[in-house]
C-alpha cells in the first residue's frame, strides 16, 4: 500500500554488488560503519523537532557463549552486532528515497557523500531498519532489511504506527570476522573510539545525549564521560593557510589510546590519523608529568578546506601531498603546520623528554661507545633526530646508521672534490678550506672505527678472563668454550668473518694468513693432501711475517692446541699437548701440501712451524715442558724452545699469561680510549721528578 508522499518506492537503481566492490574499507577501520550510523543519527536529530533534546542509544551486543581462560576467569566475547536507536526525523519519504539513491546529494551541505550506508555491508552481512516518523500529520512505521544479495526488502515497507514518537532503530548484524577481530573488546575502549571519531559533535552546544550499553549490563554515558575525562584538557589553536581557516584541538588522554596521534577531520568526523612518533621523534611513549600523571596526546584538525576535499568513502582526502592546481594546501604542509603548534603546546613536556634523552645518549657514548663522540660533536642534530626512550641496543643501531650515512656523505664529498679539481673550479683559498674539512672528517671517522675495534678487544678479553675462572658449579669451563672465544670451531677462514677470529689474543701476527682451519679434520683441509683423521684445534697457514715472497711455498704454519684450565692429567703420551702438536707437524710434513686452488707446493720441509700450547701450568704440564727441553719464561708462566727434530718452535702459555700479555699489548689503546687523561698524568709525573 502506498502512502501519500511515497512517490518512489522502487529498489536500488544500480548494481549494488558492483557498488560494494568499489567501496574500500580497510580492516583497521572496522568500526567505520558504526561511526557512520551514529553520525547519521546525530544529523537526523539536527533536522528534527527533537534537535534540543536528541537522544541516541547504542547497544553493543556480544557473542553469547563466554569463554574461560587458563586462570578460570571469563573472557570478554567480541562484539557481533550493534543497534543504534535515535529520536531523529527518521526514514521519511525524502530520506528513504535518498537512501535508495547512490551518491545522493541530499545532505551534501553536511559533508555527506551519499555512500555511507554501503560501508554497512562491507563489515556486516545485513542491516535491519525500523523507523517511526511523522509525515503529513500521520505517524508511520517503515521496516525493511538491507543486504548485498537482496538490496532493500520488502519494497513496500510502510504501515501505520500505533506509537506517536520519533524512533529509528538501525541494527548492524553479523559482524564479519576479519573486521570483528580488529574491533576493541572492552566497552570503555569502544566508548573512547566513538568520542574520538565524533569529537567535533561533542564540542558543539547541541550534542545529543549518547549512551553506550552492552548485553552484559555495562553502560557509559558518553557526554558525561567526555566532560569528565576529555573536555577540561581541550585547547584550541586557529591558523590560516592560503585563505583557508583551520582549527586544531589539543587533548591529553590519560587512558584509552596507545599512541600519540593527529587526526584530520571533515564534516565533524575523523577521517585520517597520523602516528606522531613518525613526525616528532620524542613522542614515542606515554608522557609522564612531574605529578606522576601519564597521558597520550591527540590532535584534531578541522576546517572547511578539509570538508571540501574529503573523498567519497571518507577514508582519505583528495588533495595531493604536493601543491597542485587543484589543491592550494598539501597534506604535507598541513601536517607541518600542525606539528609546530603541537610542539608549542607540549613544549614543557617535550623539553623534559629531550633533556632525559640527551643525558642517556651522552652517558651511553661516554661509558660504553666512545667511538661515537666525534659523530655527536659534528652532528649535534642527531640529538633531535634519534627517537626518545630507546633501549641501548636500538640506540646503538641509530648511531651506527648515522655514522654510515655520514661516511656516505663524506665519500660523495670526496668525489665532488675530485670532479671540481679536474674542472679547475676551485680557487686556492676555497679549495684549502673544503679539502681540510674533508680530511678532518675522514680522520675522525677512522678514529671512530678504531675505537669500536679497541672496545671489542677489551670486551673479548674481559669475557676470556671470566671464562678461565672457576665457575659457580666449582668446575672450569671446557676447552671448547675457550677455543670458541679465540676462534669459532668447525670453520675455515673462508666460512667466517675476519672480526669473528680473535687470534690476536695469542699473537697479533696470526690474524694475517692465507688459510685457517679451526677444529677441522686434517684430511678435509683444501691445503693438505693427507688421509689423517686427526683434528688440530687451530691451524694457520702462511702468516704475513713470511720469510719469502715465493707463493709456491708455505712460509709458515702455526698450530694451536688448547687444554681445559687446571687440567693435571697430561703425562701420558696421548694426552701430552706438546707431543700432540709435534705429531701434527710430522703428519703435515709426511703429507703433501697444496695451495687452495689445488696447485701442489714443492714441499714443506723448509717451512717454519710455530706451535702454541694454551694450558695452565699444572704439575703434569710443567713436567711435559721440561721433558721436551723447553725453557721457563722469565715471568714463570710459560715455556719456550725449539725442537730440532721436527723443525718447530714451541711455546707453552698459561691462561693467566695469555690474558695478561694480551692486555699489556693492548693497554696503550685501552688507556687512550677509556682514560684519555693518562698521558697528561704520566707527563706530569715525569716533569715533577
Amino acid at each position: 500500500m502506498l502512502y501519500e508522499g511515497d512517490h518512489i518506492l522502487n529498489n536500488f537503481r544500480f548494481n549494488l554488488k558492483g557498488q560494494l566492490n568499489e567501496v574500500k574499507l580497510p580492516e583497521y577501520k572496522a568500526l567505520w560503519p558504526l561511526f557512520e550510523t551514529i553520525v547519521n543519527s546525530i544529523q537526523s536529530i539536527e533536522e528534527s523537532t527533537n534537535s534540543q533534546n536528541g537522544q541516541i542509544t547504542i547497544l553493543a551486543n556480544r557473542l553469547e557463549d563466554r569463554q574461560v581462560n587458563m586462570d578460570g576467569n571469563e573472557e570478554l566475547n567480541p562484539f557481533c552486532e550493534f543497534q543504534v536507536i535515535d529520536n531523529g526525523e527518521g526514514f521519511n519519504s525524502i530520506n528513504y528515497n535518498s537512501f535508495l539513491e547512490a551518491y545522493s546529494n541530499l545532505k551534501v551541505s553536511k559533508g555527506c557523500k551519499g555512500i555511507g550506508r554501503f560501508l554497512w555491508l562491507k563489515a556486516f552481512t545485513k542491516v535491519n531498519i525500523e523507523s517511526v516518523y511523522c509525515e503529513k500529520n500521520r505517524w508511520l512505521k517503515r521496516k525493511f532489511e538491507f543486504s548485498a544479495d537482496n538490496g532493500v526488502e520488502p519494497e513496500e515497507n510502510i504501515e501505520g504506527s500505533s506509537i506517536s514518537e520519533y524512533k529509528t532503530v538501525v541494527t548492524l548484524s553479523n559482524f564479519i570476522l576479519k573486521y570483528r577481530k580488529k574491533a576493541p573488546l572492552s566497552l570503555e575502549a569502544l566508548a573512547k573510539k566513538v568520542i574520538e571519531h565524533c569529537l567535533p559533535y561533542f564540542l558543539g552546544e547541541n550534542c545529543p545525549s549518547i549512551v553506550l550499553k552492552d548485553n552484559l549490563g555495562e553502560i557509559y554515558d558518553l557526554n558525561k564521560y567526555f566532560d569528565s575525562t576529555i573536555k577540561d584538557s581541550l585547547h584550541r589553536d586557529e591558523f590560516e593557510k592560503d585563505g583557508n581557516k583551520f582549527s586544531l584541538y589539543h587533548i591529553k588522554m590519560a587512558e584509552g589510546v596507545v599512541k600519540h596521534e593527529l587526526h584530520f577531520c571533515a564534516s565533524k568526523r575523523e577521517v585520517k590519523s597520523y602516528d606522531l612518533s613518525q613526525y616528532i621523534t620524542d613522542l614515542q611513549k606515554r608522557i609522564v608529568t612531574d605529578e606522576g600523571e601519564a597521558f597520550y596526546y591527540l590532535g584534531y584538525l578541522t576546517g572547511d578546506y578539509l570538508d571540501r576535499n574529503v573523498n567519497l568513502n571518507r577514508t582519505a582526502f583528495d588533495f595531493e601531498d604536493e601543491d597542485t592546481l587543484f589543491a592550494s594546501v598539501s597534506e604535507r604542509e598541513l601536517i607541518g603546520i600542525a606539528k609546530e603548534y603541537i610542539l608549542a603546546y607540549l613544549i614543557d613536556d617535550l623539553k623534559k623528554i629531550k633533556d632525559a634523552k640527551r643525558n642517556f645518549i651522552d652517558s651511553y657514548v661516554q661509558k660504553e661507545k666512545p667511538q661515537y663522540r666525534y659523530l655527536l660533536n659534528r652532528k649535534p642534530e642527531l640529538y633531535d633526530q634519534i627517537p626518545a626512550n630507546l633501549s641501548k641496543e636500538k640506540l646503538e643501531l641509530e648511531l651506527h646508521s648515522a655514522i654510515q650515512k655520514w661516511e656516505t656523505e663524506i665519500h660523495s664529498q670526496g668525489r665532488e672534490i675530485e670532479k671540481k679539481i679536474k674542472e679547475s673550479k676551485f680557487d686556492r683559498e676555497s679549495f684549502s678550506k673544503i679539502f681540510n674539512e674533508y680530511c678532518s672528517s675522514i680522520t675522525e671517522i677512522s678514529k671512530s672505527s678504531l675505537s669500536e675495534y679497541v672496545i671489542r678487544r677489551k670486551a673479548i678479553l674481559d669475557l676470556l678472563e671470566k671464562a678461565i675462572e672457576i665457575q659457580d658449579d666449582n668446575r672450569y669451563c671446557a676447552e671448547e668454550t675457550l677455543h670458541s672465544i679465540i676462534c669459532p670451531m668447525r670453520y675455515t677462514s673462508d666460512e667466517i668473518e675476519f672480526e669473528e677470529m680473535n687470534l690476536w689474543i695469542i699473537d697479533d701476527r696470526l690474524a694475517y694468513h692465507t688459510f685457517l682451519a679451526s677444529d677441522k679434520l686434517m684430511k678435509s683441509l683444501p691445503v693438505l693432501d693427507t688421509s689423517v683423521e686427526k683434528r688440530m684445534d687451530i691451524a694457520v697457514f702462511d702468516q704475513a711475517f713470511s720469510f719469502s715472497d715465493n707463493q709456491d711455498f708455505f712460509n709458515s704454519i702455526s698450530i694451536v692446541e688448547f687444554k681445559k684450565p687446571n687440567r693435571n692429567d697430561l703425562k701420558d703420551d696421548d694426552k701430552n699437548p706438546i707431543n700432540q702438536v709435534l705429531g701434527y707437524v710430522k703428519n703435515i710434513k709426511e703429507g703433501k701440501a697444496k695451495r687452495p686452488n689445488g696447485r701442489p707446493f714443492v714441499n714443506v720441509s723448509n717451512t717454519a712451524f710455530y706451535c702454541y700450547v694454551i694450558a695452565d701450568l699444572t704439575d703434569s704440564m710443567r713436567e711435559d715442558a721440561v721433558n721436551a727441553g723447553l725453557i721457563l719464561t722469565p715471568d714463570g708462566d710459560g715455556y719456550f724452545g725449539y725442537n730440532q727434530t721436527r723443525g718447530a718452535y714451541i711455546e707453552v702459555i698459561s691462561y693467566d699469561k695469555l690474558v695478561r700479555d694480551a692486555k699489556q699489548r693492548n693497554q696503550i689503546l685501552f688507556d687512550k680510549l677509556f682514560n684519555p687523561k693518562v698521558n697528561e698524568v704520566l707527563n706530569s709525573k715525569l716533569l715533577n721528578e
